[in-house]
């Protein structure tokens, strides 16, 4: 499905977080950096837990923060981060005994979030040496006095340097090696990674020629020599530190994803090797060894998909490799690359290794004790945390854990054995579900209850009255997850097993008129669908399966063809001008009327992704329906994509615009009876297309008069303001809908939704009436076209005929 493709791709550059933004620092106590003491993640000589210990979390303290992705950095006395505060980005120290706040610094204003990132800075700061060291978003690197926070210097890489900000701001990470501070500040030909004195912020050295989006490097020792190893959007260098000498270099074939080749942060895995997370679909290990005549040698030991497809990076412990592979926690043999195990807990996260035991942050704030063991995954404590989510690894120091969340810092102890919390009492739901999970739980024969339990259902899901929904997969699993448009993109859940069973279940709230698409995920594989809900749902997840509550209810056009009203469909192209050669592709819809009328002429309707409307959304059989019933006869004209058309795919809608408005306007006009006034014209279009009918209508009231979107893939209505003057400067019939569970990630900071309500309330705080409104859909044709109707009678009602 075409629709959402743009965005997806632009979503996925959410990957410039600061858990990708690895640093390391010179050897010492604490947590100095985001990478810790040794620049891979790990503190080594040290244990959370002791073998038999019945160990427990305790919150120590936690206080308010503003938005911001750094790490904490920690020494014996002092906490430091990076955050957003009162219109400003600032660096702060905290006292580690009880978070007061020691000083703050002013870095420069506010680096404010857009498309998928939350405000505040994304590259973590350094302790070292008596000082702190740190990169803000917008290219200000500095150097503070650690205990005061006064600033020793500050360097504008921009102006300075020519340094070159990524599209989320910069996000590298310095490190202190050999009495030099290094940054990859992305600076052009011969300037990607630079060497800088950490007395007064002067340039010692640079090198690299390609560019520097969200890549970090590390500290580590190859061969017996200390060296700075750091990738390029083209090359992993192996660099001395003092002299900024290349060592060796590799050519890392890094794709252009943001959980590739964008955000390469070398992860050390023992014995000279270095796993690289360069591809969207897999990664590779080298092992970098000394050769003849002091060169070093690069091999490649594997490339597979074992990790792939995360922001994450993983951490190493005795011939393993911990990581996310997707959303799920994944342990694979270093030297082969095989899968060890993979585990749906404890959920998509970050870890940090102690010892031989993993802390692992979730995005949604919980945090988590498990042994670091090929064997399986085995949680020993868990807490939770934060209500809202995190993207910041945990730091350990002097004994304690400390994390961070998008609005808040917290301390976290560790317990022998777990706190008396007191008993807690828990109201008993009395649903037949309940029931029967009760039942079958006790029985003997638990395959028995099952069997007569499925046997009792009418249909699945099962839906109880109170709006629960109860989602089952039988079958012969491991494992079973659930994709669904309830739970959000980017994001999987754990179905429940019931114990000693085949049974999956997995429990869920919606509203009485709800629709969304769901599959599951057997065995970690891709999601299929319900093989007891016949309803096939098309969608956002692939070919999976559609759920629709009671009160949802189906418009009869879907389910029967039009007699005696059947339009027909023409096609029309033409090698553009404008658009240097590309084709122009169109399907013309002329209503049953349009021959038995010569005289008469009709409105157009441009419907952008047309091949989408036409196929999914069965929207010739809606006109055929529905014109000169309740929707005025109009000429619809269906836009059809190039697969290939790269300005489109990537949002691009200028010439686009141009070539519909000066070349193919004027052909449709020649060639059919149509009005020749802007407010006989109408664009409509759905997630992509919706972005594409805004672009056209609001950038060409001359043209247009009408305004038809459904589910715009937008992240804030900021972007539209100064394109709508108002009703009474631009008069504009308009449809705006979207559903409650439209493309979203709830584990990042864009909800497309949220766009939409954001649009619909600054077209009426300008005078604007639009129609349509909010419906609780998800996201998908399977779930658009039932509004069809209501889109089409609100631009052409019956009546203006």
């Amino acid at each position: 499905m075409r629709s959402g493709r743009s965005f997806l791709a632009l979503g996925l550059w959410m990957g410039v977080l600061a858990c990708l933004a690895g640093g390391g620092a010179e050897a010492g106590s604490g947590w100095p950096g985001l990478r810790g003491p040794n620049g891979d993640g790990a503190v080594r000589d040290a244990r959370l837990f002791a073998p038999g210990a019945s160990p427990a979390l305790v919150l120590g303290w936690k206080r308010d923060l503003g938005p911001g992705y750094s790490i904490v950095a920690a020494d014996d006395a002092r906490l430091v981060t990076m955050f957003a505060s009162g219109g400003a980005d600032v660096a702060a120290a905290f006292d580690p005994a009880t978070g007061r706040e020691l000083w703050r610094y002013r870095i420069a204003d506010v680096y404010i979030g857009h498309d998928g990132s939350d405000d505040g800075p994304i590259s973590s700061p350094l302790l070292a040496g008596g000082r702190v060291y740190g990169l803000g978003p917008r290219g200000n690197l500095f150097a503070l006095d650690a205990a005061t926070g006064n600033a020793i210097w500050s360097k504008d890489l921009v102006k300075e340097h020519g340094a070159v900000s990524p599209y989320y701001g910069f996000t590298s990470s310095p490190i202190l090696v050999d009495g030099v501070l290094v940054v990859e500040i992305g600076a052009g030909a011969g300037k990607a990674i630079a060497g800088f004195k950490p007395e007064d912020g002067s340039l010692l050295w640079s090198v690299g020629d390609a560019a520097i989006n969200y890549h970090s490097p590390i500290a580590i020792t190859l061969g017996g020599r200390q060296q700075v190893v750091a990738a390029d959007q083209k090359v992993l260098y192996g660099l001395d530190a003092a002299s900024g000498k290349v060592i060796w270099s590799y050519e890392h074939k890094g794709d252009e994803s943001a959980t590739g080749g964008q955000t390469i942060v070398p992860v050390p895995a023992g014995d000279g090797r270095l796993l690289l997370l360069n591809k969207a679909d897999s990664s590779t290990m080298i092992q970098v060894a000394p050769g003849e005549a002091g060169a070093f040698k690069i091999t490649e030991l594997w490339t597979n998909n074992a990790i792939r497809g995360t922001y994450v990076i993983p951490v190493y412990h005795e011939g393993h490799v911990y990581g996310m592979t997707g959303h799920i926690m994944t342990c694979v043999d270093a030297q082969t690359g095989v899968a060890k195990w993979r585990s749906r807990e404890p959920g998509d996260g970050f870890p940090t290794l102690v010892g031989d035991q993993l802390v692992i942050i979730t995005k949604p704030g919980t945090l988590h004790i498990a042994e670091a063991s090929p064997a399986g995954y085995h949680e020993l404590a868990r807490l939770n945390l934060f209500e809202e989510n995190t993207w910041s690894a945990v730091a350990f120091a002097d004994g304690h854990l400390y994390a961070r969340s998008r609005s808040h810092l917290a301390r976290i102890d560790l317990a022998a054995v777990a706190p008396n919390a007191g008993s807690v009492v828990r109201a008993r739901v009395n649903s037949e579900f309940d029931t029967f999970l009760e039942a079958a739980g006790k029985a003997s024969d638990k395959n028995a209850v099952i069997d007569a339990y499925l046997a009792r259902q009418k249909a699945f899901p099962i839906i109880e009255e109170t709006g629960r929904v109860h989602f089952l997969y039988r079958g012969n699993a491991k494992d079973v997850g659930i994709v669904g448009d309830m739970i959000g993109f980017r994001r999987e859940d754990p179905m429940k097993r019931l114990a000693d069973t085949d049974l999956f279940y997995y429990t869920t709230q919606l509203e009485p008129d709800a629709a969304v698409t769901y599959g599951f995920l057997v065995d970690y594989a891709k999601p299929i669908a319900d093989p007891r809900n016949p309803r096939p749902g098309k969608g956002l997840f692939g070919d999976v399966s559609l759920l629709t509550m009671p009160a949802w209810r189906e418009p009869g056009w879907l389910a029967s063809a039009a007699r005696g009203r059947q339009g027909r469909l023409e096609p029309l192209e033409f090698d553009s001008h404008v658009r240097e050669g590309r084709k122009c592709l169109t399907q013309v819809y002329l209503p049953a009327d349009y021959d038995k009328q010569p005289a008469k002429r009709y409105p157009l309707l441009f419907v952008h992704d047309g091949q989408d409307a036409l196929d999914q959304g069965s929207m010739k059989n809606a006109l055929d329906q529905l014109v000169g019933v309740t929707v005025q006869p109009l000429i619809a004209v269906f836009m059809i994509p190039d697969p290939n058309d790269k300005e489109l795919n990537q949002g691009q809608f200028d010439k686009y615009t141009e070539m519909l408005v000066t070349e193919l306007i004027p052909k449709l006009d020649a060639k059919y009876r149509t009005i020749k006034e802007p407010s006989s014209r109408a664009a409509f279009g759905a997630a992509d297309g919706a972005n594409a009918a805004l672009f056209s209508v609001l950038g060409h009231p001359e043209t247009f008069g009408r305004l038809g979107a459904q589910s715009a893939t937008i992240m804030t209505a900021a972007e539209y303001n100064k394109q709508l003057p108002g009703a009474e400067a631009q008069p504009m019939v308009t449809y705006l809908a979207w559903g409650t569970y439209d493309l979203r990630s709830p584990h990042e900071a864009w909800d497309m939704a949220k766009g939409n309500r954001e649009l619909w309330a600054l077209m009426r705080s300008k005078g604007y009436r639009p129609t349509g409104g909010e419906q609780p859909d998800g996201f998908g044709w399977i779930v658009w076209r039932a509004h069809l109707d209501k889109m089409l009678t609100a631009l052409y009602p019956a009546h203006q005929n």
